[in-house]
Order: C-alpha cells, then sequence, then structure tokens
C-alpha cells in the first residue's frame, strides 16, 4: 500500500462524508450515496465514481473535491489540511486506476458482469456480490454477448458486430443495435451466436490483421445460425481504425448507405489453418503490418503544426545555451498554436497545448501576461501549464502524467517538455542508455496524444557545439531547432528537418520589453529578418487578428465558410480591446486586399492568396 493509499479513507471521507453502512463492506470497500454510487477500495487506495464514470487514488478526490486555492499545489493541501508531511507523499497514485466500466447483463436483464477497463490498458472482469459489492472473478459464469437484453428486445432489427464495447456504445448511441464479447479479439464464442439464431448480422471488422482475422472467426460461428451474415470492410479507415473512427468523420447514413450496398456472405469461410498466439494475459498478439510499393508512395507528405518548421505528430527539439531565449521561442510557439495564430509569419494549425513547466511557473506567468497583451489575447483555454518537473525517468510519473492529459478530455496538438534536464531528475545526459529511456517516455507520450512533444534542451555555453548530453536524443527527433544569441538579438535555425526541406538561414528576432501587468514587464520576440519584413508589409497586426479569428471560426464550425456576424463575433474576442472602428476597418481592409470574400454575408478565405500573409 502507497503512503497516501493509506491515508483514502480519511481523505474520502473528508469530501464525502460519512459512507453508506448498508453497502459498504468493512475493511475492503466503502460506498458513499443512496445507491452506492462512489466506491472506495480500502487495500489499494483507489476510488471510482460511477455516475461520473471517473476515478483514480486518494490524490484525484483531492484535485477533483478539495479546494487547492490560487497556486493549486495538492501538496500543500495535503500538508495543510491532513497532516501528511511532503517528504512522506510518495507514489502519489495507484499504478492503474479504472477508465470505464461496461456492464453485461443475461437475458432477463440481470447485471451479470463488468468489463472493467484499465489505465494503464488491461480489462478485469468482475461480478456483483449480491452485497452492492464486487468478487474480482467471473469464474463459472457463461460469457455473454454485450447489450443482449436490448438484441432479445429488438429482435426485428439487424445486429451489428464490432470488436470491444467502445465501438459497440458508438453504434448504440447512434439507434443501432450493436454487440460485442469481452476480452478483445479471438474470444467470440459460438454461446455468442446462438443468441443471434435467425437474425440479420452485419459484422464490422477493425483495419487491422487481428481485427479481421476476429471477422472471419465471427462469421464462422454465425453460419448455420444466422438468417444473413454481412462482413462489411469500411473503406479509408488508418491502420487500426475502427467504426467509431467512422463515425467520427463520416454520418450514420453513410455508414448505413455501405451496408446496403455491402454483399452477402454466401459460402462458408474456411477455417484459419494459422492458430492465433497470444500474450500471457490472453490477447492475440498481432504481425507486423508491412507496405508495398504502392503504398509507401502514396504516403501523403509531412503536415506541419508550425508551416515549415515543427511537423504534426512528431518528436522534435529545440535546444540552445541558457539564456539564449529558447524558452522565449518555444512559449510564442505554444501560445500561437493555442490560439490558432501565425506564429512569427507562419501558419499553425489551432490546437490545444500542454507545456511542463519544469524551470518554474513563476516567470512563465509573466511572459504569457505579456504575450498577451502584446498580441490582443485575453483569453487562452487551450493552453494548459504544469507548473512541476515530471520526471520522465520514473514510470509511475509517466502513467500520472497520461492520466493528468486523460482527466483534461482534450486532443493535444503539442506538448512542450521545458527542459529535458529538469525532466531527468539527475540522470546522467551523458548516458546513452539513461537518455534512451528520456526518449522512450517521450514517445509513450507523443502516441498517446497524437500531437507533436517539444522537448526544450541545453547546449553547452555555445549553442553552436550542439545540444548538451548523447548524440542519441539528436538521433531521435525528426526536427531539431537550434537557438542562439547575440546582444538583444535571438536567432533561430533549423539544424534538421528529417522529412521535409529545411528553412535555408536563421530566423532572427528582437527581444522586446513589454508590460505584463502594472508592475511587471517582460519580454517578447518579433521577427527582423528580410523575409519578415515582406510579409508583415502584407497585413498590418489588426489585420492578421482579424483573419486569425475568421481561421478560428471556419476550423471550430468545420467549415469552408461563415456568416459575417460569426466571423465577428469571433473577431470581437480576440481583439476586445480594440474599438469597434478598427474592427470594421481591418475587416474591409482584408476584403479589398483579396485576402478574403463576402458574399450573401458568407465569409471565407481565398485560397491561393493566404500564402502572403
Amino acid at each position: 500500500m502507497t503512503n497516501l493509499a493509506a491515508h483514502a479513507e480519511r481523505i474520502a471521507r473528508h469530501y464525502w462524508g460519512e459512507p453508506n453502512a448498508k453497502l459498504s463492506q468493512p475493511g475492503r470497500t466503502l460506498r458513499w450515496g443512496t445507491n452506492g454510487s462512489k466506491e472506495l477500495d480500502l487495500a489499494k487506495g483507489a476510488w471510482y465514481d460511477f455516475e461520473a464514470d471517473e476515478g483514480g487514488g486518494a490524490v484525484d478526490i483531492v484535485k477533483r473535491y478539495g479546494k487547492l486555492g490560487i497556486s493549486g499545489n495538492i501538496a500543500d493541501v495535503l500538508e495543510r489540511d491532513f497532516g501528511i508531511q511532503k517528504q512522506a507523499q510518495k507514489a502519489l497514485e495507484p499504478k492503474q486506476y479504472i477508465q470505464r466500466i461496461y456492464s453485461y447483463y443475461d437475458a432477463d436483464g440481470a447485471e451479470a458482469y463488468q468489463a472493467c477497463r484499465l489505465y494503464p490498458k488491461s480489462f478485469r472482469l468482475r461480478r456483483p456480490d449480491g452485497k452492492g459489492g464486487y468478487i474480482h472473478s467471473v469464474k463459472d459464469i457463461e460469457p455473454l454477448p454485450y447489450n443482449l437484453p436490448a438484441i432479445m428486445q429488438h429482435a426485428d432489427q439487424p445486429v451489428f458486430i464490432v470488436e470491444g464495447e467502445k465501438c459497440a456504445d458508438a453504434l448504440i448511441e447512434a439507434g443501432l443495435v450493436a454487440t460485442t464479447n469481452h476480452g478483445g479479439s479471438g474470444k467470440w464464442l459460438d454461446t455468442h451466436s446462438a443468441h443471434l439464431a435467425g437474425r440479420s448480422v452485419i459484422v464490422l471488422p477493425d483495419n487491422d490483421q487481428a481485427g479481421r482475422t476476429h471477422a472471419d472467426k465471427v462469421v464462422a460461428s454465425l453460419w448455420g445460425k444466422a438468417e444473413r451474415i454481412k462482413r462489411v470492410d469500411l473503406p479509408g479507415l488508418q491502420e487500426k481504425g475502427d467504426v467509431a473512427d467512422f463515425l467520427s468523420d463520416h454520418t450514420l447514413d453513410e455508414l448505413m448507405e455501405i451496408v446496403r450496398s455491402a454483399p452477402v456472405v454466401t459460402a462458408q469461410p474456411e477455417p484459419s489453418d494459422e492458430p492465433a498466439i497470444e500474450d500471457a494475459d490472453g490477447n492475440v498478439i498481432e504481425p507486423f503490418e508491412t507496405l508495398d510499393q504502392d503504398a509507401v508512395w502514396s504516403m501523403p507528405p509531412v503536415e506541419f503544426l508550425i508551416d515549415q518548421l515543427l511537423p504534426e505528430k512528431a518528436f522534435t527539439m529545440m535546444y540552445g545555451s541558457p539564456g539564449s531565449g529558447k524558452s522565449f521561442l518555444a512559449i510564442d510557439m505554444a501560445l500561437s498554436v493555442a490560439n490558432g495564430v501565425p506564429w512569427q509569419g507562419y501558419e499553425t494549425k489551432r490546437g490545444a497545448v500542454l507545456y511542463i513547466a519544469g524551470e518554474g511557473v513563476g516567470g512563465f506567468a509573466k511572459r504569457w501576461k505579456a504575450w498577451s497583451k502584446h498580441k490582443g489575447m485575453d483569453k487562452t483555454p487551450d493552453m494548459h501549464v504544469l507548473p512541476v518537473a515530471v520526471n520522465f525517468m520514473d514510470e509511475e510519473e509517466i502513467t500520472r502524467l497520461l492520466y493528468t492529459i486523460d482527466r483534461l478530455d482534450k486532443q493535444f496538438s503539442m506538448v512542450v517538455v521545458d527542459t529535458v534536464h529538469r525532466s531527468m531528475h539527475g540522470a546522467e545526459e551523458n548516458s546513452a542508455s539513461e537518455m534512451a529511456r528520456f526518449i522512450d517516455a517521450c514517445d509513450t507520450i507523443q502516441r498517446h496524444t497524437g500531437g507533436t512533444m517539444l522537448a526544450v534542451h541545453h547546449s553547452g555555453k555555445n549553442s553552436a557545439q550542439g545540444a548538451r548530453g548523447s548524440n542519441s536524443l539528436l538521433g531521435a527527433v525528426s526536427t531539431s531547432l537550434m537557438v542562439g544569441k547575440s546582444d538583444d538579438i535571438v536567432t533561430l535555425r533549423v539544424e534538421k528537418q528529417k522529412d521535409a526541406e529545411p528553412i535555408e538561414g536563421d530566423l532572427r528576432f528582437n527581444m522586446l520589453v513589454v508590460p505584463a501587468s502594472i508592475s511587471e514587464t517582460s519580454v517578447v520576440l518579433e521577427r527582423t529578418d528580410e523575409q519578415a519584413t515582406r510579409n508583415r508589409s502584407a497585413l498590418t497586426f489588426e489585420q492578421e487578428i482579424a483573419l486569425a479569428a475568421l481561421r478560428s471560426a471556419l476550423i471550430d464550425k468545420s467549415a469552408r465558410s461563415v456568416h459575417k456576424d460569426v466571423w465577428h463575433a469571433y473577431h470581437n474576442a480576440k481583439a476586445p480591446d480594440e474599438t469597434g472602428g478598427k474592427r470594421r476597418d481591418a475587416r474591409n481592409a482584408l476584403q479589398k486586399k483579396r485576402v478574403i470574400a463576402i458574399e450573401s454575408n458568407m465569409c471565407w478565405i481565398i485560397n491561393g492568396l493566404e500564402e502572403n500573409v
């Protein structure tokens, strides 16, 4: 039991009051609420709220229900309110926690068992004990198809079979009858098929070899039982994509049209001669997928989060000597992405940003305030700052970080780690093996978010000598940006651009001292090179903000055009300190310069001209 797990009951009682004695199991689990909606596992110090579909460890109770104050420092709250000394606050989170619960019901509608999705990704089955708690064993319980009562209730409707409860729920929410089996691919049983005798069935495989093999097994099991079977491979799915991914980009009508046009299975599938290979947990091991010439040659070119500088979905690095301005540049990039405004003349793709401010949040706050005042940005809801360094050498801290990202419930386009040194927590930077652990952690975070990782790193006293420590970091990143400084001029050079042509020459920036608040000043960067001058001559700052507002409106509405009133509302939000007349003049100028067009009160950006901005 971790130190904090030992205090979980006291922390829960502090925020939730006395537990429900009738539903609790002394020494094992405590339940809160009339129906026991909150459960605390005393042995693990882990809790779950069934109504809110969330849970975690003792520290999450404090996060969710405690009053953290201005600092938001949980360690301070634990020490102040519960007397838990900071030096004793170890292993703040359990190694695993429940993310999602899927209930399996029998033909009478009674809950037979639950499939609990845990983080890190794994599943655990448990069954009701009849006393309000659960027994973590389903021995001697017949495996059931998911959503069985609905299958029986809607006997006249076709049944969709998918791989995984998440996909089944996506179809159920769309109004269809859907089912699956617990345990993942390869675990469909003939007893599941028996419940579908005489039914019309549509099998929707995941787009990977395990998914296709699973679908073949399902079809073979249904043969001779179901009245009609269709096996439908959905078009346009990415590798490992599924029907939930399809519905995120397509309508239900599009899905049903594909299903209607798909042929009926007319021959019994041949049983596979290749036995399934499973790991220690019983999951089917998938073979690696290879690409042929056509697949390789048809791969799309790299897409950029910041045009020509930071690619999407990549591991990147920015390094420079202490005081060179690399953190200023990283903050500038992060805030530009979070607001969807051009970065120093380069287009950005708007997205949420997580900034791990390992060097301290005090200076970060001043820089953010100064940037916002200088750019005329009031609120940046898609910018999130982690005010402490995360130990990337500790698997448990990485688990906690991923949990934090999941709790924010946003699709992060960018994660900034500032700095590598603070994130390695005393590990030897020159050690190839220890740097490899840091790289593995970055790769884990990048894959989890699907965004771009930007690691801010130190060089020696002279940035021209390269990034400090093992060369394995430079080898691992797709993009490396070198920062230098001479007097008050900051320079940025693209040292490495793996999948595209790097920008030639240095980008040059002035360091401008601007007010952060009434009593504080900070620095912002402004391009001074020749190309920047040409770019700025195209549009004024006010016009750039107006264009950024229209771009944000188009992105948010997923549309090629929006009503002018929508654009005006976005513009007002991005430039609240400007007069209505200035905002109007900026919008009119964009139209006169043929950057945007307006017809029948609908506005759009003219293709081909935006590159001049």
